[in-house]
């Protein structure tokens, strides 16, 4: 009897341990497996495969645009694309976006990051992931034949006015000022419907409009009819679950030499575009320095000044 109750009482005391153990070992399997299924870090997974996908856009005159005769994308946004690339270290693919397609190219990772005259709004942040500091500063204008004289906001009430779909500022526009807006697919498509006189107007970014009116087919019968509103900051974006990466970081860092160095002002002047307020501003703001430190601090972080980004 003594040697069963000595069996038994040893069975009951070695469960825990048994179980312990069993428990130590599955902890340490999952650990060992979790390890070796462990997904690199978006930077390291551009890294591993050696190639940064950007989407820049395909319709927009000196920023990004198709060129017919070569097929290449080219444009400032695409120059800078091609540092950025540089900047990692990785080759470049790019990839031809449009407004109404861009976020979900970024949702579905068919691009890394997205250079394609991204609006940094409030309402886009749950979206994507805005790299700062900001790049560009655009408003909103409304390119027109000089013909219709449109010379106040008011003017556009109940007017065809043609924009492309997805724009930031079509809602606001409709709403404010009474617009008709028509929301097409394309920047090409809205201008094919102005040019047809299907619109009385295109409801466009100032900077793009700038750029449209150095082409000879619009200078002479178009103009930029209105005075811009709503100035808004362009942003680099990469995938919103991305955000406190290091490729966030790594972005950022490039985002800072280019204001450092002097690269968006002279690519500017590379594309014929005139060097706007804000661009001047960052670029003293980044080079300045204060007690031999730069002012606005080595990276992006909490302590940098707001008027830094």
């Amino acid at each position: 009897m003594s040697h069963l109750f000595n069996l038994a009482h040893r069975r009951n005391w070695l469960k825990p341990v048994v179980g312990g153990l069993c428990a130590l070992w599955l902890a340490l399997g999952a650990g060992m497996a979790w390890a070796q299924t462990a997904q690199p870090s978006p930077l390291q997974a551009i890294q591993q495969r050696g190639v940064l996908v950007v989407g820049v856009k395909k319709d927009v005159p000196l920023w990004g645009l198709l060129n017919p005769a070569t097929g290449d994308l080219e444009g400032l946004e695409v120059d800078l694309a091609k540092d950025l690339a540089s900047q990692l270290g990785v080759k470049l693919q790019l990839e031809g976006v449009l407004t109404a397609n861009r976020l979900g190219w970024l949702e579905s990772r068919r691009v890394d990051v997205l250079i394609a005259t991204v609006a940094n709004t409030p309402e886009r942040h749950s979206q994507m992931t805005m790299v700062s500091p900001n790049y560009h500063a655009s408003g909103t204008s409304v390119v027109a034949r000089k013909s219709l004289n449109f010379r106040d906001w008011s003017d556009l009430r109940n007017r065809r006015i043609c924009s492309r779909r997805n724009a930031y500022f079509n809602r606001p526009v409709s709403v404010k000022y009474g617009a008709d807006i028509v929301a097409l697919y394309s920047a090409n498509h809205a201008l094919q419907a102005l040019r047809d006189g299907r619109c009385a107007g295109f409801l466009y970014g100032d900077t793009q409009i700038s750029a449209l009116l150095s082409d000879p087919a619009y200078k002479d019968r178009y103009e930029m009819a209105l005075p811009p509103i709503n100035l808004t900051p362009w942003a680099v974006v990469i995938h919103r679950l991305d955000k406190g990466s290091d490729l966030e970081a790594a972005v950022s860092k490039a985002l800072v030499q280019w204001f450092r160095d002097g690269l968006i002002s002279r690519l500017q002047q590379k594309w014929g575009l005139r060097t706007p307020t804000f661009t001047r501003e960052r670029e003293a703001l980044w080079q300045r320095k204060d007690g031999g430190r730069p002012y606005c601090g080595e990276v992006v972080g909490p302590q940098t000044p707001q008027e830094c980004l």
